[in-house]
């Protein structure tokens, strides 16, 4: 992709998603609202958890871990609900507490909608249940987890200390699974290297890591990224995409959000099978939900020829 410039890429790009959006509905891709209001956002099976998510879902930062935005964090999350989204993602850390909180005041009324994640920072077995877990479910206002991930696990003395067989945090997540009190374990990562070792030494029933045209933001190369995500697909891991715009510095290049969704949905495409489950996206104000899950309607999958273009150029190499 050395002769194209920028605004012929772009402009390139949006045409052959148009053009596939049109063969997959038999309807131009802006259709009539109706239509598209009346379908579902389209699900992917989380790996090994056997649960159907829908390929867009509610990232638990941004205006979720504010503080005073009680009532406008609600109503994002009522109305991510009500679009059909029916997974949602956040942390013990996210606003010290605040996101679990604002997302609890949902909870109560209407957790049997949704696939609840949380994660902890804390390493070691000592302390998980009886604290970081205990106070994670006081405020999401729930006695049970889907998946409870080890957060931001991005070097090899952590990974070794969360994996210790007598003193790590992955003995008190296995307690908590055997209690029935969570559904998986997994843990979140911001480089491929580092999920490739974990997911050969544990069998970790999902990841959470960083995903989009720019590589992952340890310096893996996008080729690494999808030498990982084949393996995961190997191992029936559930992956969750985080970060789909690099917190929206991927706009800077000139890619959309559009585009920044169809990539992170299409990687790691092994025939018709596609490792990424969902892409958790946190949001600021609830008409960018309404765009987010349209795109996701209105999803095509990416070529591999579609995929290096995008990385080339968003990389510089356009």
């Amino acid at each position: 992709m050395t002769n194209i410039n920028r605004r012929d890429f772009l402009k390139k790009m949006s045409a052959t998603a148009l053009g596939a959006a049109f063969l997959k509905t038999g309807t131009p891709l802006i259709g009539k609202a109706n239509d598209l209001d009346s379908m579902p956002i389209p699900k992917r099976r989380l790996g090994k958890t056997g649960f159907d998510v829908t390929i867009v879902s509610l990232g638990g930062q941004s205006t979720i871990e504010q503080p005073n935005r009680l009532e406008e964090s609600k109503k994002i999350i009522n109305h991510a609900l009500d679009l059909g989204i029916n997974y949602i993602d956040t942390s013990e850390v996210y606003g010290d507490g605040i996101s679990e909180t604002y997302i609890g005041e949902v909870m109560k009324d209407r957790r049997d909608e949704v696939f609840l994640t949380t994660k902890t920072f804390n390493r070691n077995r000592d302390g998980i249940i009886e604290q970081n877990f205990r106070r994670s479910c006081e405020r999401l206002q729930t006695d049970y987890i889907d998946l409870y991930l080890a957060h931001f696990i991005n070097d090899s003395d952590t990974l070794n200390a969360i994996l210790d067989p007598e003193n790590g945090a992955i003995r008190a997540f296995e307690d908590l699974k055997e209690q029935d009190k969570i559904g998986n374990i997994g843990l979140s990562s911001h480089s491929a290297t580092i999920l490739t070792d974990a997911i050969d030494r544990y069998d970790f029933d999902c990841v959470f890591l960083t995903l989009n045209a720019a590589g992952m933001s340890m310096n893996d190369s996008p080729r690494e990224t999808r030498k990982f995500l084949e393996k995961a697909l190997k191992k029936d891991i559930g992956v969750i995409a985080m970060k789909l715009t690099g917190r929206n510095n991927i706009f800077d290049t000139g890619i959309t959000m559009e585009q920044s969704i169809a990539y992170s949905l299409s990687c790691g495409r092994n025939g018709n099978s596609f490792p990424v489950a969902t892409g958790t996206i946190g949001i600021t104000r609830p008409e960018q939900l309404d765009e987010n899950v349209r795109l996701a309607k209105q999803y095509s999958p990416y070529t591999d020829r579609q995929m290096d273009e995008l990385e080339e150029f968003v990389n510089g190499n356009g």
